[in-house]
C-alpha cells in the first residue's frame, strides 16, 4: 500500500507540489510559533524564588515642621533609623502581623534596584575583573517575608542565623563565581585591591524578577543587628527605606483599614509615620502590565494565524478528495472495501506532511546556527524540540485527518452505479 501511494503521489505532483509548498511553510511558521509560546509558558510558570501573596509595603513618610505633632530635633532623642527600627517592631508586635522586615531596595516589582560589583577574596591578582551583581540590602526577616528557601529547601532564615557572614548569594551566583562548587563560608570582597572581606553565610535558590524573566545572579547584604539598620537609614532618606510585611493565613485585603485603624498611634514614631499600606499584588500589576498586554497581542495574533491554518490546510484536502471522487468512487466499484479506501486517502495525505519533515529540520538547524529561538530564557534541549517538533506535526496530522475524514466517508459509501457515472 506504501508503494501504491507512493507512485499515487508521483503521478500527480503537479497538484501536490503546490500542497506539499503550503504544507512546508505552514510547518515552519507552526514550529517558530509554538517554540515561542513554549519558551513564553515555561518561563511564566518557573519558580520565582520567593511568594508575595499576603505581603503588603508599608510606605514611609516624614512630618513637616508645620504639620501638627511635629518634634523639633532639639527635642528629639532618636535618630530617624531608630525611630524606623522601633515602627516595624510596632508592627510586628500585632497579632495580624506574620513577620516584619526592613530593606533597601529589595522591594520585588519595584523599579528601585542597586547593583555592586564583587570579586573573590584570596586572590592577589589586582588585574582581575570584578562582575556586577544586584544586591538586595535586607534584615535576617526578609527570607520569612517572602518564604525564601536555602539551595537545599531549608528554611533560608534559619542557616542565615546559624552560619556567621554578611552575604547570602543566590545559586546562579554560586554557580557564576564557583563553577559548580559550594560558596558556603567562601569570602567576597569589593574589588581586587579592596583589603575586607565578606563571608558568605547561605546560599539561596534562584531569583527571578518578574515571571517573564530568567534567573539572574544576585546577592542579599545582610543588616543582621538594628544597628545595621539605623545606620543603613542614617545614610540615606528613611522614606526610601523599605518597611514590608507579611500578614498571617486568612487575612483578607478587604481587613486592612480596620487593621490600621486598630494600631492608631503606634503607626506614628516621633516625626516618622506610616502614611499608607500597599499589597505587593499592586506593584505587580502595575509591573506587568506592559507585558501581558503584549503577551496577550502575541495569543490573540496566534490563536487567529491557528484559525487560518486550520481552516486553509482542511479546506485544502476536502477540496482535493472532493475533486478525486470520480477515482474513489471506481475504487469502490471494482471492489475496494470502504475501510481500504479511507486508509489510502489519509496515508495519501499523512505521507504529503511526512516528506516535509527532512525540510522543516534543515529549517530548525539554520534557526539554531543563527541564534534566532530564545534560549536565553529557555536552554534549547531534546525535551524543547521533541515538543515543538512533534506538536507542529500532531496538530497538522489532526487537521489533514480532518479534512479529509468527511468527504473520505461519503465517497467511501457511494454506490458502485454512481461512481461509474462520475468517472
Amino acid at each position: 500500500m506504501i508503494i501504491h501511494t507512493l507512485k499515487i503521489i508521483w503521478n500527480q505532483r503537479r497538484s501536490n507540489g503546490w500542497i506539499f509548498a503550503e504544507l512546508l511553510v505552514v510547518a515552519a511558521i507552526l514550529w517558530s510559533v509554538m517554540d515561542s509560546l513554549l519558551v513564553d509558558v515555561c518561563t511564566y510558570y518557573s519558580p520565582l524564588g520567593r511568594d508575595i501573596s499576603n505581603v503588603y509595603r508599608v510606605n514611609l513618610g516624614k512630618m513637616n515642621p508645620s504639620t501638627s505633632g511635629y518634634v523639633p530635633d532639639s527635642l528629639k532623642e532618636t535618630s530617624d533609623g531608630e525611630d524606623l527600627v522601633r515602627l516595624v517592631d510596632n508592627l510586628r508586635q500585632a497579632p495580624q502581623v506574620d513577620e516584619a522586615c526592613i530593606s533597601y531596595a529589595a522591594c520585588p516589582y519595584t523599579w528601585s534596584t542597586a547593583w555592586m560589583s564583587v570579586t573573590q577574596a584570596g586572590t592577589t591578582d589586582t588585574t582581575e575583573v570584578t562582575d556586577q551583581f544586584q544586591c538586595f540590602r535586607v534584615t535576617p526577616s526578609y527570607f520569612d517575608v517572602f518564604r525564601i528557601k536555602s539551595e537545599d529547601g531549608k528554611t533560608l532564615r534559619a542557616v542565615v542565623e546559624q552560619n556567621g557572614g554578611e552575604l547570602v548569594i543566590s545559586k546562579d551566583m554560586e554557580t557564576k563565581l564557583y563553577n559548580g562548587q559550594s560558596g558556603m563560608g567562601r569570602k567576597l570582597k569589593w574589588s581586587a585591591t579592596s583589603t575586607g572581606t565578606m563571608t558568605i553565610a547561605a546560599v539561596c535558590n534562584p531569583i527571578r524578577r518578574t515571571e517573564y524573566e530568567r534567573s539572574e545572579p544576585c546577592f542579599y547584604l545582610l543588616m543582621r543587628t538594628d544597628q545595621d539598620v539605623v545606620e543603613e537609614a542614617n545614610n540615606i532618606p528613611v522614606q526610601n527605606m523599605e518597611c514590608l510585611i507579611r500578614m498571617k493565613d486568612g487575612f483578607r485585603a478587604e481587613d486592612m483599614e480596620n487593621f490600621l485603624q486598630g494600631m492608631d498611634d503606634r503607626l506614628t514614631v516621633n516625626n516618622l509615620y506610616a502614611s499608607s499600606v500597599t499589597p505587593l499584588g499592586n506593584f505587580r500589576d502595575t509591573m506587568l502590565k506592559d507585558r501581558r498586554d503584549a503577551m496577550m497581542k502575541k495569543i490573540i495574533l496566534i490563536c487567529f494565524m491557528l484559525l487560518n491554518v486550520f481552516f486553509g490546510i482542511i479546506g485544502t484536502f476536502w477540496l482535493r478528495t472532493q475533486y478525486r471522487r470520480g477515482e474513489m468512487g471506481l475504487r469502490v466499484a471494482v471492489g475496494s472495501s470502504r475501510s481500504r479506501l479511507e486508509g489510502f486517502l489519509y496515508a495519501e495525505g499523512i505521507s504529503l506532511l511526512a516528506f516535509t519533515a527532512p525540510l522543516v529540520l534543515i529549517f530548525i538547524i539554520n534557526m539554531l546556527y543563527f541564534d534566532m529561538p530564545d534560549t536565553v530564557r529557555l536552554p534549547y534541549t531534546w525535551w524543547r524540540f521533541t515538543v515543538t517538533f512533534g506538536g507542529t506535526f500532531l496538530l497538522l496530522g489532526l487537521m489533514i485527518v480532518v479534512g479529509i475524514w468527511f468527504p473520505a466517508r461519503r465517497i467511501a459509501k457511494i454506490e458502485p452505479a454512481e461512481a461509474l457515472h462520475y468517472e
